[in-house]
């Protein structure tokens, strides 16, 4: 009769290719994305990968992941219950970066990359906000998250006759700059020699690089992309021209009608409306013929504005106008 244990290589296999193997696939392709200017695509798949990445560290050690959602900062905070001190406390500047940083913990740079690349995003619902350390704080927590896809409490080798033989957590507390080949896509991407993926992976990678790989000095820079949603709905309808906060009306109004959008958004956009009514008087009758206006709030509050407050207003994104290049000559290893 199975046991469970018999059962481990089995469910091994698809924590692997279900987790693991995407994983891979997610972050050598967003590392190709950033070398292209793909920004959307580079932040939805460096966001998909990590969370692919934290659940297999979960399930590898016994936890299930059924009851996650796809939020990064909440999937760190049980992956580090598990790791401890194999995480680091934040991301110092790497050796042999020679750009501009900005030290963060690993947790308010998940949140961050949340921001940009979660799944509301997808269609530039909240635009982004790039900066070149953004990559290389990937590399790092791609790096350390992934070394830790191990049952790490298990012992290296079972023991014969036995004796005591060191846990997967101890040689990685040992040699923080080890990480077991877990033989995914990951490793036979860096075997690839030459390979145009290969190129995307380790160029620039002081976390996986080799130490003799042949860089190539590589332009990177920040760049922003403010919300379409902003500029044709919210900024029109906050104006004090009654023309242009009418227009911003209709916009609003087709927007909520041929779009889904998420619970947010559209109240934050609802809000707007009713704001732009409240400020326009005169405007109501002239919308009349086009739809109706957005319902009053009831309830309690009913005497309150119906302009409920998301975690992260279209408005108020702190975004950069147009892009700026810096050139960041990368070398060495971490």
């Amino acid at each position: 009769m199975s046991t469970q244990d018999d059962l481990q290589p089995y469910k091994n296999s698809i924590i692997k290719e279900m987790f693991l193997h995407t994983a891979d696939e997610n972050y050598i392709t967003a590392r190709w994305c950033w070398r292209n200017r793909l920004m959307t695509d580079f932040f939805w798949n460096s966001v998909h990968a990590l969370e692919k990445y934290m659940k297999a560290v979960l399930l590898y050690n016994g936890r299930p992941v059924h009851k996650f959602s796809h939020n990064l900062a909440e999937l760190y905070d049980a992956v580090s219950e598990i790791a401890g001190p194999l995480l680091p406390a934040q991301l110092t500047q790497p050796q042999g970066y020679s750009g501009y940083w900005v030290e963060f913990t690993p947790r308010e740079f998940l949140e961050k990359l949340d921001q940009n690349g979660n799944a509301d995003n997808r269609y530039l619902t909240y635009g982004y906000a790039q900066h070149a350390f953004y990559l290389p704080m990937v590399d790092t927590m791609v790096w350390q998250v992934r070394r830790l896809i191990i049952p790490l409490d298990q012992p290296v080798v079972h023991s014969r006759d036995g004796s005591a033989k060191p846990s997967n957590r101890e040689i990685l507390e040992r040699q923080p700059d080890y990480a077991f080949n877990l033989m995914e896509a990951l490793e036979k991407t860096m075997a690839a020699d030459g390979s145009e993926a290969q190129h995307a992976l380790l160029n620039g990678n002081l976390a996986f690089a080799p130490p003799n790989y042949p860089h190539e000095p590589f332009f990177e820079g920040m760049s922003a992309r403010n919300p379409v949603l902003l500029r044709r709905v919210l900024d029109p309808l906050g104006s004090t021209r009654e023309e242009n906060a009418r227009h911003g009306y209709r916009m609003a109004e087709w927007l909520l009608a041929n779009t889904r959008q998420s619970g947010p958004v559209k109240r934050e956009i609802e809000g707007a409306m009713q704001s732009a009514l409240a400020a326009h008087p005169g405007m109501a009758a002239s919308l009349g013929a086009i739809g109706p206006a957005p319902q009053p709030p009831v309830g309690p509050n009913a005497s309150q504005p119906s302009r409920t407050a998301p975690s992260r207003k279209l408005g108020l994104l702190p975004l950069l106008l147009g892009a700026v290049a810096l050139p960041i000559l990368i070398f060495g290893r971490r």
